[in-house]
């Protein structure tokens, strides 16, 4: 086949309902962009910044589409040591700013690592999961697929950026699930997740709503513990005292649990509730302050909460068609904060109203819609898993994003995918997007 005809043959394969619903978001994207940074200082370097990021990010794509995907899974060891050169660098000669050792400077532009980093380890642990198809069930599994992601991970925890650190775990556990891994490993994966951080978020809510509980009460324990003192030890003994009960329990009713459960089970508990204490205690007043936004809002309404009172009040008062761009209150005179990067759906809300908001989430469904659709008619199991980790941070970035502006989840500072400013995000995410597209369009073997 000739590379004309192999490019025509190539070009009638491709998803265009899936292309025509991210040049939609792409669009809405730019309009919120335009709209929201019209009052900044800088608002020409925005503007100027995010079409080359778009220009970029479109090329990208289109030479994505244009290769096979499958030559990330041949060089998946190259791509993996990359990542973890490309994280180390940034502690090394990265540049500061807001407190995050997060970007480097490249030809006066900044770029920020942790997005490619994050797309890096999909391409990996899919190789990784591929190649261990025949013993998927088996807990070793697990355990290497979240070793293989720890040194990225906790590169980016360095710098410090907990808000992508916290997308890899429904990411990874969305890879573990589609691979076919036991359901009962992978909840130990997310109760330790979920156990970790629900630590900070008690401790937040026990001190802002019990400042001065009696001695003994059941907010003051909770506090004690969560501070690492010996109720601690004695909660981590009652763990143990519970896993043997539940242990005699089943033998008792003849029910069938595997054994080593009752010995994972509060080891990963303990592990879990230590980790959150050791996160609880390392926390920043600026990262504090995003948990009392959200268990308190009302606590602090002109400091902690501020953020998250303004986005409610923007999108509220937005109504059904919007005040027109260049015409919300909230943003055009800021009392909006990050209205161009975090909190853009806020301005979305506002100024195009519940029609826009609504459009970008059915948007936004069409584009997982057509990442599963690639996953499902993918050629092979490497590209089937590779649709299935990206699907699955999109979800989760998309669900967190929007979440915090409606009060719904604590604020993190995590751009919304294809619509916030932000040239590393949307280049890289345009990446991402042209390999989901490849893997459609070779969905059968081309000659």
């Amino acid at each position: 086949m000739t590379p004309m005809r192999a490019h025509s043959t190539l070009s009638g394969r491709v998803d265009w309902v899936f292309v025509a619903a991210v040049a939609g978001l792409l669009t809405l994207g730019t309009l919120a962009i335009w709209s929201a940074a019209s009052t900044t200082a800088n608002y020409d370097q925005i503007l100027e910044k995010h079409f080359i990021a778009l220009t970029l990010g479109v090329i990208l794509f289109t030479l994505t589409l244009a290769f096979n995907y499958q030559v990330f899974q041949d060089q998946s060891k190259a791509l993996y040591a990359f990542a973890i050169v490309l994280m180390a660098s940034v502690l090394v000669v990265g540049s500061t700013a807001r407190g995050h050792r997060a970007w480097l400077r490249l030809a006066g532009f900044s770029f920020q690592p942790a997005e490619l980093g994050r797309v890096l380890v999909v391409l990996v642990l899919a190789d990784f999961l591929d190649r261990r198809a025949r013993r998927i069930r088996d807990f070793s599994t697990v355990v290497m697929a979240l070793a293989i992601a720890a040194p990225i991970l906790l590169l980016i925890l360095k710098q410090p950026d907990f808000s992508t650190a916290l997308t890899f775990l429904p990411m990874i556990t969305g890879m573990l699930f589609c691979a076919g891994a036991d359901v009962f490993h992978l909840l130990f994966v997310f109760g330790y997740g979920a156990l970790t951080l629900s630590v900070p978020l008690v401790y937040t809510f026990c001190e802002l709503r019990f400042p001065h509980a009696a001695p003994g009460s059941l907010p003051a324990l909770t506090l004690a513990a969560l501070r690492l003192g010996w109720r601690t030890a004695a909660v981590l003994l009652l763990f143990a005292a519970v896993s043997f009960a539940a242990w005699r329990l089943t033998t008792w009713l003849r029910v069938a649990v595997k054994p080593h459960a009752f010995v994972a089970a509060p080891l990963i508990l303990a592990a879990a509730l230590l980790t959150g204490v050791a996160v609880n205690r390392s926390m920043k007043s600026y990262q504090r302050n995003r948990f009392i936004a959200f268990v308190a809002p009302r606590s602090d309404v002109q400091g902690a909460a501020y953020n998250v009172i303004q986005s409610k009040v923007a999108v509220g008062s937005g109504g059904v068609w919007g005040k027109g761009l260049f015409s919300g209150t909230q943003s055009q005179l800021g009392f909006l904060p990050e209205r161009h990067t975090d909190f853009i759906f806020a301005t979305v809300g506002e100024e195009m109203g519940f029609l826009g908001a609504g459009l970008i989430l059915g948007l936004y469904m069409v584009v997982l819609w057509r990442i599963t659709a690639a996953a499902r008619l993918a050629r092979d199991r490497y590209g089937y898993l590779v649709c299935a980790g990206l699907a699955s941070m999109y979800a989760f970035v998309m669900c967190l994003n929007i979440g915090m502006c409606v009060g719904l989840m604590p604020v993190a500072g995590i751009p919304l995918p294809l619509i916030s400013y932000g040239g590393s995000s949307l280049v890289v995410n345009l990446w991402s997007l042209g390999i989901v597209a490849n893997i459609f369009a070779r969905r059968y073997a081309l000659l």
